[in-house]
């Protein structure tokens, strides 16, 4: 499951602060979390012109894991957990996904063939993900590059990316290319990505089978 756990442990955590929002509209804090989200790209591609704007995504990024996991909660406070308020719950979700690695895909340090393989391939592990529940079996959340687990690394790239600036120091090369801890995090999402897939595949197929079998 990877970090995907993580989720259960935030809504131990902030079960006393979803007590505080219960009255809000969950939908609200969903749709807040894209402009979190859209925020926190526009920071990332920034960084160059203010390194200090790397440690605010950092933040902002944390701030969306809040939302998305209080969001839930608090539907389900209200009782008002639904159909609808699963495609609410995902879609924006997939928006902030974009916002956030489009603005890490585009940052002048990255290299933009990286960027955009990135990109596709963290948007297929969403859709590995969701592809399960089309044809009836359960959402599929297995690592190593789900959504919490692409946050938490994406947090430590842009740490270690503003220690290296502030530092001087020098990422290691590849195959003679100057790379940036940017170019290594996308080689990170787009080889996690792959045996993400293959783990969620696997384990859809798994469960397909044991429907098939119980007819």
């Amino acid at each position: 499951m990877g970090l995907y756990q993580m989720k259960f442990w935030f809504r131990n955590t902030f079960n006393n602060w979803a007590k505080l929002f219960i009255r809000v509209n969950p939908d609200l804090l969903s749709f807040l979390a894209v402009l979190i989200a859209f925020i926190t790209g526009l920071c990332i591609y920034y960084c160059p012109y203010n390194w200090g704007l790397l440690l605010a995504a950092c933040l902002l990024i944390v701030l969306r894991m809040v939302f998305n996991t209080l969001d839930g909660m608090i539907a389900i406070a209200q009782g008002k957990k639904s159909m609808i308020g699963d495609v609410v719950n995902a879609l924006p979700d997939r928006y902030s996904d974009v916002f956030t690695f489009l603005g890490l895909a585009l940052c002048p340090l990255t290299y933009k063939t990286l960027g955009m393989i990135g990109i596709v391939s963290i948007l297929l592990v969403s859709y590995s993900g969701m592809l399960a529940k089309a044809v009836g079996v359960s959402w599929q959340t297995q690592g190593p590059a789900g959504k919490v687990d692409r946050l938490v690394i994406l947090v430590i790239g842009l740490i270690l990316q503003y220690i290296f600036v502030i530092k001087n120091f020098k990422p290691p090369k590849l195959i003679g290319f100057n790379m940036s801890i940017f170019d290594w995090l996308m080689i990170w999402f787009i080889l996690g990505a792959q045996i993400t897939i293959f783990n969620r595949v696997k384990g859809m197929l798994r469960e397909i089978r044991r429907k098939e079998n119980a007819l």
